[in-house]
């Protein structure tokens, strides 16, 4: 198979790591091609090691984050709409590429862009559309018209809407077409597997680590004022690990607001997170609504018990009391309690580590992932080929 992919940013987020891990997967037999919307970046970089082709092309999101007033969110609403319909140039463009390469299957990588569809209805090919963000629950983003519209687009200039979890599958239900609706989990590549003793740690020392990109909506916060209320309870022998690139600056000072300044230590951006994962003993998953929750699977597969928020695809990864513990977002002293439960009975860590890992390495790998979307590709082939017969029988007649 010849495919096409669309990526919507160059930052390697959740959408294109999981990405990346599929690509990893298909070029093994298939003839894989991005299109990428900033000629260098971190993404152009990673599929230049990878030998994979792409091309530059640059599309207009139709959902954005709100500014930093309404004024300006207005002004940028209005900006985007008149852009927007660049989206279609962009299309008669790749149209070319599609010739050249013989493309037989195109797939957009997220929802915040639509040059998938447009260039699916341009030139008739099968399309898969991967629906990996909330949109306003977890980023806070605002559409170019209304998420209902956008839905509908997408259920008719696609063959197969992807769901990276039921919590997003329950969500646009009502405004897909059924037949077109498949959640597939994403995948985390073999690296990030690491099988622990089932006992290791005492009650010296309990390092917890909250990885992920530094913003409000990840719950960094949560994090640091949840270590503040163990502080204030007596708990001397802990740590927490902040992983992750971003501006820290306004939460080391609520770290010496909360007087944990010398157990919370800020890491920055770390390339090698699963050498880090082996000296860690419990991970935080404090997102305000994650579409699915690649950290949390990342730590799962590390062999590391997880306490994550009650929303979106982290309640559907963790299991209660079995590999980690849920809490209501925001609720601070449900968080700073549920830590504390593996500081009083430490040996919990490794009994639901080991939980963790068989739970989590039979189902949400790269390998798993690539297969059952293959099958997608596959499928959706065969079925334009039966159509394609069906018109010639009909000429014949």
């Amino acid at each position: 198979m010849n495919i096409l992919y669309i990526a919507h940013e160059s930052r390697l987020g959740g959408a294109n790591l999981s990405l990346l891990g599929l690509l990893d997967e298909l070029q093994k037999k298939h003839k894989v091609y991005v299109v990428i919307p900033i000629k260098n970046g971190f993404l152009a970089d990673e599929l230049r090691k990878r030998g994979i082709g792409y091309f530059y092309v640059h599309s207009f999101w139709w959902m954005h984050a709100p500014a930093s007033s309404p004024i300006l969110s207005f002004l940028k609403k209005s900006i985007y709409s008149v852009l927007l319909p660049n989206n279609y140039l962009c299309a008669l463009r790749l149209k070319k590429i599609i010739k050249k390469y013989k493309i037989e299957i195109i797939h957009s990588n997220s929802s915040v862009i639509n040059t998938g569809g447009i260039l699916a209805k341009m030139t008739g090919l099968p399309h898969v559309w991967h629906v990996r963000e909330f949109g306003q629950e977890d980023f806070g983003f605002f559409p170019m018209g209304s998420y209902k519209k956008i839905y509908a687009y997408i259920s008719s200039h696609s063959h197969r809407v992807v769901a990276i979890s039921e919590a997003i599958a329950r969500k646009v239900a009502d405004m897909i077409e059924p037949e077109k609706l498949q959640v597939v989990y994403n995948g985390v590549g073999e690296e990030h597997m690491y099988r622990k003793p089932e006992v290791r740690v005492t009650k010296e020392n309990i390092r917890f680590l909250i990885s992920g990109r530094i913003s409000p909506e990840k719950g960094q916060e949560e994090a640091v004022r949840a270590m503040g209320a163990l502080k204030k309870k007596g708990y001397r022998n802990i740590q927490l690990w902040v992983a992750g690139a971003g501006d820290s600056g306004t939460l080391r000072q609520i770290a010496a607001r909360e007087g944990v300044a010398d157990i919370v230590t800020f890491l920055g951006p770390v390339e090698d997170m699963p050498s880090l994962r082996k000296n860690v003993d419990v991970e935080l998953v404090c997102s305000r609504c994650e579409a699915f929750g690649r950290v949390t699977v990342e730590a799962m597969l590390g062999s590391n018990p997880v306490i994550g928020t009650d929303t979106g695809g982290t309640r559907e990864l963790i299991l209660e009391g079995k590999t980690g513990y849920l809490y209501q977002p925001g609720n601070i002293e449900e968080l700073s309690n549920r830590m504390e439960r593996f500081l009083q009975w430490p040996e919990q860590i490794g009994r639901m580590g080991k939980k963790a890992w068989e739970e989590s390495s039979g189902k949400y790998t790269s390998s798993r992932n690539a297969r059952e979307i293959e099958m997608i590709y596959k499928e959706l082939l065969l079925k334009e080929e039966g159509t394609f017969l069906q018109k010639v029988g009909e000429k014949d007649k």
